[in-house]
């Protein structure tokens, strides 16, 4: 066999399952469609549970794919040793329905051994030991050796996940030579060790399992195959594991020379730089498929491997930002196989970098924050406890801020602190059962069924793109619990009414845009009323209903009524929509792309890709340029074509977005063109108008704009219009034009009655400061000045102070105001008062402490806040023995 290159690998098999009659089919993105089971695709198959279902028709019975997958429960595995990793990508031919056994595995072993020419001697084969189909298969027909053969139990062998299909699977290894081995005399395939490596697994989905140990045999089988491409390579290669493949080694090349290190030399470098190189593919791969850094769900994944890699980059010594360095090499070591990779190219290095740039902020606030931790141990340590850091503190530290045990540790032993190490993992298992328990409850099997998945019928035709109104028969009913013949109502309104129709105008809510609503009626005299439509997985169209009076059957004609008015006003918005992210791009550059979007028939939501918050000048101008366009009445044309000519017109796709070979393309006279299944005007004219509402931030690197049109805009005009009427009524003017003029003269008025109140209040202060020296006592010549006051705000107490302060130099002033709910204590010392000892930063955290408070400040003035109202008194009586007993001190 010959070193082939990992691209090169890919290419040979997509291409030799095509000569067996398989449809090439690209990468689905890692983000799941339609399945909330799963959190990012993880094999070949998950992309494809529907049609090993026979829920939804595959586009060929004969499928290959190389599918990019992303693994994560061993995170803290990958860099310690070089087997684990988190991005892979794995190859796979499937069938639904169509082939079995008798092709499936002489296809495996002709691919192998003549295709890439593996020696067969150095090839073995595993199967369930009770498949004696297969066996026979391997053995008679293929012609393997049975001391090259093995059979294992359902552990091993059995590929099934709960209830739904399942069956028996056989394996490939390949034997890597006796360097790999443990030198046992009984090491074989099974053997612990890493010498026989399984390479390629072959599952025939046989049966129907009922998740309680039956099993019905499937009459119509599948084939789900995977293999590691990185692990192929690694045969193909000759090479240990997956860092020294070529097109991973270069990335680990490139980590090599941006930290200075050489891998090999060290263990612990060896680590650091297995988890950068690792963990740069997935966060790559996953930004380009639109997944954004966040506290929750895939978002989290992503910021934990971003920050996981920078922190092994600082443990390498590299301070400053460097992982948008490394985006390059992935991009070019992949971008041949993977074209988005290299459109997105941009983007990826920018929201790889603000997230990198963010956690060198959070790390610096961690070391702060574990600096107190030990500071608060060492203090704790002289009332007798002992020196150790606790596993909830350090477990804390690790899962906010990434700290790694090892760090925090290091930190600690210098100040002479233990960790507790063993309540720190306890912590960190709780959180991978929650996390597990999390996995669990989404019902991880995925072949969970929907309510309409026995219903025998052709999908739902949708006429809405052309019709409002149309005739149509009733294909399924159901109460929302259970399929039903007939509805009826008895003492009133029926609601939770769902109907799927044979035709349908109601748009499905889909792809941002909500619903169309309105009524379905029958000859018989039944009127429902239409409040949702969801598509489900086979394509019916559903309608949530409520039935208003009469009787409904399933075969009934029905006539079904868009709210025209509604529709209207949405397609209006959605098309506002495609105008917004085309002026975004213009107006703030081509990084800009569509997060998400909600078009209704009141406003359009839109999120999009960008770093900072948009300015008022920047918001105007992509106002005014969707605006420009509406008034330029530009013709909106919508056309169904191959995805290829699509590509070449220079439509947008969604971020992650999976598209079939022929899609439908929303072109606005060649200035926005987009790809979209949803409603739209056909005239920019008819949006009327547009609006932005407002601009904000969803998450890191998303920002969000609302906007409106037509009827939308007059509405808002008429809210203002209305407001201000009530301002100037307020403010007793008779025309609304004349607001500017007597908001001035009205803030001049009070600014001068806010001078005068502040006069005021300083006249008062000060015979109050008056009436402290009358009331003084005095500690060993030092005399002590106490108040407290209502309605004072913090720069009166402070004036109170700086005039007793500076009026007796020999004087400790504590005077605590409460102010529109806070309450705060300032602390003054005199310079003789000072010459003795007296610092008013230290005092101000003793007063401040009695009453739940802290603060501190400069010797000879300081503030704290106070939280426990009821000990005010027992502050400020405290502050003679305060000052005794730190004259003595």
């Amino acid at each position: 066999m010959e070193w082939t290159g990992l691209n090169e690998l890919r290419e040979k098999y997509l291409s030799f399952f095509e000569g067996k009659g398989h449809l090439r089919l690209d990468s689905f993105p890692l983000v799941p469609h339609n399945d909330n089971s799963l959190l990012l695709i993880n094999s070949g198959m998950a992309p494809m549970k529907k049609w090993f279902l026979g829920q939804e028709e595959p586009p060929c019975h004969r499928v290959t794919t190389c599918q990019k997958c992303i693994r994560t429960p061993d995170i803290e595995r990958v860099g310690i040793t070089a087997r684990h990793g988190t991005f892979f990508e794995m190859l796979g031919n499937f069938s639904f329905q169509d082939y079995f056994k008798e092709e499936v595995i002489p296809w495996a072993w002709e691919f192998l051994t003549q295709t890439l020419e593996i020696p067969a001697e150095k090839l073995y084969i595993s199967v369930y030991l009770e498949d004696d189909e297969a066996y026979d298969i391997w053995t008679k027909k293929v012609g393997i050796p049975e001391d090259h053969m093995v059979r294992f139990g359902k552990e091993d062998n059995f590929w099934e996940h709960g209830s739904g299909p399942c069956g028996p699977c056989s394996e490939i290894y390949f034997d890597r030579g006796p360097e790999y081995g443990c030198g046992k005399p009984d090491c074989r395939v099974g053997c612990d060790c890493d010498r026989y490596m399984e390479v390629w697994n072959l599952v025939f989905s046989q049966f129907d399992s009922d998740g309680n140990g039956h099993y019905e045999r499937l009459a119509k089988p599948n084939i789900d195959t995977g293999m590691g491409l990185e692990r192929l390579a690694c045969v193909m290669q000759g090479v240990g594991n997956l860092f020294e493949v070529d097109t991973v080694h270069n990335i680990l090349n490139h980590v090599e020379r941006i930290t200075g290190k050489t891998y090999g030399q060290d263990h612990m470098t060896d680590v650091s730089i297995r988890v950068i190189t690792d963990h740069i593919r997935s966060t790559v791969f996953m930004v380009s498929d639109g997944i954004l850094p966040s506290n929750e769900g895939r978002g989290y994944v992503l910021r934990r491997l971003l920050r996981r890699a920078a922190r092994h980059g600082r443990m390498l010594g590299v301070k400053r930002p460097f992982l948008s360095e490394l985006c390059d090499t992935v991009i070019r070591e992949n971008g041949s196989a993977y074209p988005e990779l290299v459109e997105h190219s941009d983007y990826i290095k920018k929201t790889i970098s603000a997230e990198e740039e963010r956690f060198s902020r959070t790390i610096d606030a961690g070391l702060s924050i574990l600096n107190n931790l030990v500071e608060d141990v060492i203090k704790k340590a002289q009332e007798g406890k002992k020196r150790i850091l606790s596993g909830m503190d350090a477990f804390k530290l690790n899962d906010t801020f990434g700290f790694p045990l090892d760090l925090t540790k290091e930190i600690a032993a210098e100040k002479g602190i233990e960790v507790d190490e063993e309540g720190f993992r306890s912590e960190l298992q709780k959180q991978r059962e929650t996390a597990r328990a999390d996995r669990m409850s989404r019902d991880i099997s995925g072949w969970t069924a929907d309510l309409f998945s026995d219903v025998q019928a052709q999908p739902t035709e949708f006429l809405g793109y052309e019709k409002l109104a149309a005739e149509a028969k009733v294909v399924a009913l159901s109460d929302g619990e259970e399929l039903v013949d007939a509805i009826a109502t008895d003492d009133g309104p029926k609601a939770g009414v769902l109907v799927v129709l044979d035709r349908t105008p109601f748009y499905a809510e889909s792809g941002g845009q909500v619903a169309d609503t309105g009524c379905i009626t029958t000859a018989s005299g039944a009127h429902l009323s239409v409040s949702a439509c969801k598509k489900t997985p086979k394509g019916y169209f559903v309608h949530t209903c409520t039935l208003e009076e009469g009787m409904v059957q399933t075969g009934e004609a029905v006539i079904a009524t868009v709210d025209e008015k509604r529709r209207h006003a949405i397609m209006r918005n959605h098309t506002s929509a495609h105008l917004l992210q085309k002026a975004l791009r213009e107006v703030l550059g081509a990084h800009v792309h569509q997060a998400g979007s909600y078009e209704d028939d009141e406003r359009v939501r839109f999120d999009f890709t960008h770093f900072n918050a948009v300015t008022p000048q920047e918001l105007q101008q992509v106002e005014k340029i969707v605006n420009e366009k509406i008034f330029e009445a530009l013709p909106v044309t919508v056309k169904e074509m191959p995805i290829k000519e699509a590509k070449e017109l220079g439509a947008m796709a969604l971020f992650g977005e999976k598209y079939g070979d022929i899609v439908r393309v929303v072109d606005i006279n060649g200035w926005s063109t987009e790809f979209c299944g949803g409603t739209h005007v056909s005239n920019t004219a008819q949006l009327g108008c547009f609006k932005i509402l407002s601009e904000s931030s969803v998450a890191a690197g998303i920002r969000r704009i609302e906007g409106t049109t037509g009827y939308g805009v007059l509405r808002l005009l008429d809210e203002k219009n209305e407001m201000l009427n009530q301002v100037a009524g307020t403010l007793k003017v008779s025309n609304i034009h004349d607001l500017p003029q007597r908001a001035a003269a009205v803030s001049a008025e009070l600014k001068n009655v806010q001078k005068e109140l502040d006069d005021l209040k300083a006249q008062i202060a000060n015979a109050k400061v008056d009436g402290l020296f009358e009331d003084a006592q005095e500690v060993e010549g030092i005399k002590i000045f106490t108040l407290y006051l209502t309605g004072t705000a913090n720069d009166a107490v402070r004036g109170m102070c700086d005039k007793a302060r500076d009026k007796v130099p020999a004087s400790v002033t504590a005077i605590i105001g409460e102010c529109d709910g806070k309450i705060s204590l300032a602390v003054a010392v005199g310079k003789e008062a000072q010459a003795k000892g007296l610092a008013a930063g230290k005092l101000v955290k003793q007063i401040a402490a009695i009453a739940g408070g802290n603060g501190g400040g400069k010797p000879d003035f300081a503030m704290a806040g106070i939280k426990e109202p009821s000990k005010i008194d027992d502050a400020l009586n405290a502050v003679p023995e305060l000052v005794r007993a730190a004259l003595n001190a």
